[in-house]
C-alpha cells in the first residue's frame, strides 16, 4: 500500500513536471512564431485578407487554398473562386485587392521595379507611387504603368482586352512614356487598338465598394497602433537592418489583434488615396533621433538599400513625394481632400518633434 502511494505519488509529481515543461515549450514557440507584438515588413506579397474559395500554385507550392498570413512570390499563381477575394500587399502603403473569378501573379517583386500580370478577370489597387515606386500590370494583350498615388481598376475582358479604369491618379499605357490615362478615364487595349473614354466615378460594383470598405478599416487598425510596444519593435528593426528610410514610403505593421497589416508612413498627416487618415506616422513614436535623421548609405552613386535602388544624393523617397503635394495635389486629378495631405520636407511635425525624439 505505502510503496503504491509513493508510486502515484510520484506519478503525480513527474506529470506536472512534463505538462509544465510541455506547456514552457508550447509558450516558448508562441513567443518565437510571434516576435514583437508588432511584426515590421517592408516587402511586398503579404496576404493581408481571404474570403471565400482562394487558391495558389506555384514552382514551390504543390497547390492548395491560399491562406491569410500566406507569402504570395514570384511565379506563384493566385486564383479566386466565384465567391473569392484577396488582399495582397505590394510595395509599403499599396495593395491589390482580387476580384471573383480573377487571376494574377508577381513578375517581379522589388520594390522599385514591382511588376505584376492579370492574367483574368478583375483587380482594384489602391497605390502610393511616384517616380521611384511605380508599379507595372501586364495582361494578355496589354501593359499597364501606374505612375502617380491613386485608385485604379483593372480588368481582362471577355476577348482578352486590357481595360484600366483610373478613379484617382494618373497611368500609362505600355512603357512609361506612352499614352496617358487620367483620373474619371477608362482605357480598353487590344494590342495597338487602343479606345479611352470617360466613366462615371459614382457607379461602383460589388468589387469596388469592396475595396474602399478595406482601406477605411485598414486606416482604423493604423489609428490605434499603440506607442510603448509599436516603439520597441521600431528600434529592434531598424537595429537589426530589417529596415531604413530609403527602402520606400513606410512601413507594413502586423497587428495581431487585428489580425492584418497596416500601413504605417514615414511621412506626416498621410491620408490613403480613398482619403482615409492614418493616425499614426513614424514621427508618433519618437524613436531616437539617428533614425530621423539617419545618412544615405555610403559610397555615392546608386546603392541597393533592401530590395530597392536609391539615389544616395537625393532626398528620402516619402520626402520627395510629400513635397510635391504640399504644392497643390497629386497629378492626376486627387484632390487635396481626398489625397495624402503632407507638408513640406523642411517643415518639421507638430511642433518640431525632432527636439524630443532624443529622450
Amino acid at each position: 500500500m505505502k510503496r503504491n502511494l509513493i508510486s502515484g505519488l510520484a506519478f503525480t509529481i513527474l506529470s506536472v513536471l512534463f505538462s509544465g515543461f510541455v506547456f514552457a515549450q508550447s509558450n516558448n514557440k508562441t513567443v518565437l512564431s510571434t516576435g514583437d507584438l508588432y511584426v515590421i515588413s517592408a516587402k511586398s506579397g503579404g496576404v493581408n485578407y481571404v474570403v471565400g474559395k482562394v487558391v495558389v500554385t506555384g514552382k514551390n507550392k504543390k497547390g492548395g487554398y491560399l491562406l491569410k498570413g500566406d507569402t504570395v512570390e514570384v511565379g506563384d499563381k493566385v486564383s479566386t473562386g466565384t465567391d473569392g477575394k484577396a488582399e495582397i500587399l505590394l510595395n509599403p502603403g499599396s495593395y491589390i485587392r482580387l476580384g471573383e473569378n480573377s487571376s494574377f501573379e508577381f513578375l517581379t517583386t522589388s520594390l522599385d521595379d514591382l511588376r505584376l500580370k492579370l492574367n483574368g478577370g478583375s483587380a482594384m489597387l489602391e497605390v502610393i507611387a511616384d517616380d521611384d515606386f511605380r508599379i507595372a500590370v501586364n495582361t494578355p494583350k496589354a501593359d499597364f504603368s501606374i505612375i502617380t498615388s491613386g485608385v485604379y481598376r483593372i480588368s481582362v475582358l471577355g476577348d482578352g482586352s486590357g481595360q484600366i479604369a483610373v478613379w484617382k491618379g494618373k497611368a500609362r499605357i505600355g512603357d512609361f512614356n506612352e499614352t496617358e490615362i487620367k483620373g474619371g478615364r477608362e482605357a480598353t487595349v487590344n494590342g495597338g487598338q487602343i479606345a479611352i473614354e470617360k466613366f462615371d466615378r459614382d457607379e461602383k460594383n460589388a468589387l469596388e465598394d469592396w475595396s474602399k470598405s478595406r482601406a477605411k478599416d485598414l486606416a482604423k487598425v493604423n489609428s490605434r497602433l499603440q506607442r510603448p510596444d509599436l516603439r520597441n519593435s521600431l528600434i529592434s528593426g531598424f537595429g537589426s537592418s530589417r529596415w531604413n528610410m530609403y527602402n520606400s514610403f513606410g512601413l507594413w505593421v502586423f497587428d495581431q489583434s487585428f489580425g492584418s497589416y497596416c500601413f504605417l508612413p514615414f511621412g506626416y498627416g498621410w491620408s490613403s488615396p480613398y482619403g482615409y487618415s492614418y493616425g499614426r506616422d513614424i514621427w508618433y513614436f519618437r524613436l531616437p533621433g539617428v533614425i530621423y535623421n539617419q545618412p544615405p548609405p555610403s559610397g555615392g552613386g546608386n546603392k541597393t538599400a533592401g530590395r530597392t535602388r536609391i539615389n544616395v544624393n537625393s532626398s528620402l523617397p516619402y520626402e520627395r513625394i510629400q513635397t510635391k503635394v504640399s504644392r497643390g495635389s497629386i497629378d492626376g486629378g486627387i484632390d487635396n481632400s481626398q489625397s495624402p495631405t503632407m507638408p513640406p520636407a523642411n517643415v518639421k511635425p507638430a511642433g518640431n518633434r525632432r527636439r524630443v525624439i532624443n529622450q
